[in-house]
């Protein structure tokens, strides 16, 4: 009796919160007060239970409000009852949103199973969502069924139709594609109250291919629902249409991570490469396209003359994606558009070509002197022989007689080559030079001479070497040194050594004129300006040298009217000559708009009277230039005329007449005939300097022999491993022919100080990629 009544004590205590714990003087009561006591004690037991349960069920079966919504594992307990009882619409829309939630996470597996058991309840709201699941998931077979039932069930049929359509591309059904989006334009009137109505007509046209449509519906939205998917469709259709600023505005929306790679590439269309290698690193930190991502950065990189870095990271994608790394940008290598238009190449002659290095040091070999043999130290050779006959020392005295000999020879023979070269017989000069250093090797004014005439000519790399050794030859032949520097930095060789020495052996000589000359010349080599400007002040004789210095340097200072003066002084002196008149062009119109520009160059050269001769076998830097203004006025056509007479009835040699025709040619857009004037220049008439090869090769790719192309840019190269235009034209071809582990041998050559082609760019072949995605297709 005493447990019992503990036990009914007990329970009391934990459901009645007034209740209270007996007294000792209460706890021995008699048998009759005992059970009745009981009775009452189990009746309120029996009462609390019953209120407690009715309690619970309430709170079970209410149906939730805003505030206060009931935990989801009820649907699911009753879904997995199989029970066909509808469920209110407010909770299939939170069991729907469960399993959203899920798909979005990643398990996809668990969301399929809840949409297929909510379609069991209600079909009308969750087999679209059903729909949309297996679409995500990649079942398209699956996907494609629901959305039919979607469209019988007449639910959100605009949307399952184009939703079917989507489906009917994935599984290459051209025919059920054609019918389901026909469908949704077909339904589409119906959505017209709705939000989302710009969205579907949207998607409707955007698939119908009427990108402008869509485009403008994107633009003046009803809805602002579908956020990311309706900024990149934005991007893409003005990506497609070339407005890239405003597929980059459409990007920078909502900016994520995810969209670092598509973002990059928008920034390298328009040609922002900082922001676009940004935008590619993060992607490549996130994984995001990895073969894409790293082919772009080193394509990026070559454009930003970034070469060498380019190089490695292509050998490093080539290692990792041996296969995938020629699928996403197939190379298209092309040549720059602004050396065949008028309006670009005058701009880019203009901005570059007056002010470049190479073409500043060109008109100074043009205008420098040749020298003549030393006749003090021919006289002393013949003394000291004398004086050792008279000695008796005959081995001695026939040594220095022997010398004498050949000198006089060697002397004779440089007077006749500078004859030559004077007349504008460059070719035939430089070939009695060759034959002279054989005789006399260690004749430093023989090697200078022979030097200045490849200079002129353009092969830079064997004027290097003559120059070089003609200074070394005589310490004293200063001139010889500092155009030593000057070829040098022309084909990437240090040169700095031998600046040193140059300069201090000069600055110990006593001041004079020359010393003037030389001082101002390797102001020119450090490209220090500002310090040439004491040369505009000297009074010397107008020698034709010193007013080409007068011209560049006032040009440099932009002194425009002292430019005037010297460069039409120099056409007085040297009136007959074609490159005094066009450096007399770039003082006196150089600063006119560019249609006046072409109208002033053409009538000034109609006026002056030339004799051609410096054209057709003189320096290549008056047919360069001359054929640069012919295609700034647009007469090139007629030019090519002159030269294929002369070329007809000369009986000159003909390579510098066929060099010519070849350039005006390349330049005149007659790429085929060019083509095969470089090959008649370089089979038939030898010449191979390293750059003629290049322009063969220049020519060729114009022609579309990018094979020839190849192999010209290797014989270039193996002439001249320094000329940076031959790697890196012969780095793009290989790209261009998936052999990419050449091309990062190429570029690893040139090295990241920001070089930029004169000739060759590239582009990614957007037929070859349409091409491929058309026969995987099939």
């Amino acid at each position: 009796m005493a447990e019992e009544l503990e036990d009914i004590i007990i329970i009391e205590e934990s459901d009645a919160a007034g209740s209270y714990a007996p007294h000792e003087s209460e706890s021995i009561l008699d048998d009759d007060s005992s059970k009745k006591k009981k009775i009452i004690i189990f009746g309120l037991v029996a009462f609390l239970l019953v209120l407690i349960i009715i309690i619970v069920l309430f709170f079970i079966l209410k149906t939730p409000d805003a505030k206060n919504t009931s935990s989801l594992d009820f649907i699911e307990t009753k879904l997995e009852q199989n029970t066909t009882q509808p469920i209110q619409p407010s909770k299939l829309e939170n069991m729907i949103a469960k399993a959203n939630y899920l798909y979005s996470t990643g398990s996809k597996d668990e969301a399929l199973f809840l949409y297929e058991k909510i379609a069991v309840y209600s079909e009308a709201i969750s087999v679209y969502n059903l729909g949309v699941a297996q679409l995500k998931d990649g079942t398209y077979d699956l996907a494609l069924q629901t959305f039919k039932k979607a469209i019988v069930n007449d639910e959100k049929r605009c949307v399952s139709a184009i939703n079917a359509a989507v489906c009917s591309l994935h599984l290459k059904d051209e025919k059920n594609f054609r019918y389901y989006i026909d469908l949704a334009y077909a339904y589409l009137a119906r959505e017209k109250d709705s939000p989302l109505y710009s969205y579907y007509y949207t998607l409707i046209n955007y698939y119908n291919n009427n990108y402008l449509e869509a485009l403008s519906s994107l633009e003046n939205p009803t809805s602002k629902e579908y956020p990311v998917t309706q900024k990149h469709l934005r991007a893409k259709i003005n990506a497609l249409y070339s407005n890239d600023y405003k597929a980059i505005e459409a990007m920078e929306e909502h900016f994520e991570v995810a969209d670092s790679f598509s973002i990059a590439l928008l920034y390298a269309r328009v040609g922002d490469l900082t922001l676009a290698q940004k935008h590619l690193a993060q992607a490549i930190v996130k994984n995001i396209e990895p073969v894409k991502s790293a082919v772009a950065q080193a394509l990026i990189n070559l454009k930003a003359g970034r070469v060498a870095t380019a190089s490695k990271q292509i050998k490093n994608v080539t290692d990792m994606f041996p296969e995938e790394v020629y699928k996403p940008y197939p190379v298209k290598v092309e040549l720059k558009e602004s050396l065949f238009d008028s309006l670009k190449a005058q701009l880019r002659y203009r901005d570059k070509i007056i002010h470049a290095r190479m073409f500043n040091y060109q008109k100074i070999f043009y205008f420098s002197p040749y020298k003549v043999f030393n006749a003090d130290q021919t006289i002393s050779s013949i003394q000291k022989g004398n004086a050792n006959i008279y000695i008796d020392n005959l081995a001695s005295a026939k040594e220095y007689l022997t010398k004498s000999a050949s000198t006089s020879n060697v002397n004779q023979g440089i007077v006749k080559a500078i004859q030559k070269a004077l007349s504008f017989k460059l070719r035939e000069s430089n070939t009695d030079l060759q034959e002279l250093v054989k005789l006399q090797p260690k004749h430093s004014i023989l090697h200078y001479n022979l030097a200045l005439t490849y200079a002129q000519m353009g092969n830079i790399s064997k004027a290097q070497k003559h120059f070089l050794l003609s200074y070394h030859l005589d310490a004293k032949n200063y001139l010889s040194g500092i155009f030593a520097i000057m070829t040098s930095q022309l084909i990437d060789k240090d040169s700095t050594k031998l600046a040193t020495i140059v300069k201090d052996s000069i600055s110990l000589e006593d001041p004079s004129e020359k010393i003037d000359l030389y001082k101002t010349l390797l102001f020119i080599s450090d490209n220090n300006i500002i310090s040439t400007a004491d040369w505009l002040d000297k009074d010397y004789k107008q020698k034709p040298l010193y007013l080409a210095l007068d011209t560049i340097i006032a040009l440099g200072l932009n002194d425009i009217n002292a430019a005037k003066k010297a460069s039409h002084k120099l056409t007085i002196l040297l009136p007959n000559e074609i490159l005094p008149h066009m450096m007399y062009i770039d003082s006196y119109f150089s600063d006119l708009k560019p249609k006046e520009y072409a109208k002033e160059v053409l009538n000034y050269l109609k006026l002056q009277n030339f004799d051609f001769n410096d054209l057709y076998y003189g320096p290549y830097i008056t047919r360069y230039l001359y054929i640069q203004q012919n295609l700034i006025t647009g007469k090139l056509f007629f030019l090519r005329k002159q030269l294929r007479e002369v070329l007809e009835t000369t009986k000159r040699n003909t390579h510098e007449i066929t060099s010519a025709l070849a350039l005006a040619s390349l330049y005149d857009k007659a790429y085929e005939e060019s083509y095969t004037l470089y090959n008649n220049l370089i089979d038939d008439l030898k010449v191979r300097d390293a750059y003629t090869l290049f322009l063969g090769a220049v020519a060729s790719t114009a022609a579309d022999h990018h094979a020839n192309a190849i192999a010209l840019l290797e014989l270039s190269k193996m002439k001249d491993g320094s000329f940076l235009e031959s790697r890196y034209a012969l780095g793009l071809l290989y790209l261009e022919v998936k052999n990419n582990q050449g091309a990062g041998i190429q570029f690893a050559r040139i090295g990241d100080n920001g070089f930029s082609s004169e000739y060759f760019n590239f582009d990614i072949d957007l037929d070859k990629l349409l091409f491929e995605k058309e026969q995987a297709v099939k």
